[in-house]
């Protein structure tokens, strides 16, 4: 393929890496911010443990979603950063590489991410039994 088809390829890529990034910090403000929304709700406005119950099954399965579809995602990104990053090796660039080499080093963002999005199902799951013991 001619390199100028290449270079397009690779800014795409870039562009795209960078809209799954704010994507996926968008997706996690929306899941905290629905669940910090649904917590208040379940302890503070709804009396009845039927409307608890079904407010704890709510906020399980939107968060069991959004940390399904936030796996997802962090699968095409893997594949795609390695994509991009053989571009940049055809090209003679070095943007992806240079900077994973460069980044401290330690757990990637992603697991604390998902970490969150699981102790979030953990606790649903503990609301929702409570709730039906008590319903």
């Amino acid at each position: 393929m001619p390199t100028g088809n290449r270079e397009v390829e690779y800014a795409q890529g870039m562009a795209y890496i960078q809209h799954m990034y704010d994507t996926r910090h968008q997706i996690f403000q929306f899941a905290v911010a629905l669940n910090s929304a649904l917590l208040a709700a379940i302890f503070q406005f709804v009396k009845a443990d039927t409307g608890r119950l079904a407010l704890s099954a709510l906020g399980g399965v939107v968060t069991i979603t959004v940390t399904l579809m936030a796996r997802r995602s962090r699968a095409y990104l893997v594949v795609l950063e390695q994509y991009v990053a053989e571009l940049e090796g055809e090209l003679g660039f070095g943007l992806v590489k240079t900077t994973g080499a460069r980044m401290p080093k330690g757990i990637d963002s992603t697991l604390y991410l998902h970490f969150i999005y699981w102790l979030l199902i953990v606790v649903w799951l503990i609301l929702i039994i409570y709730f039906a013991a008590l319903a």
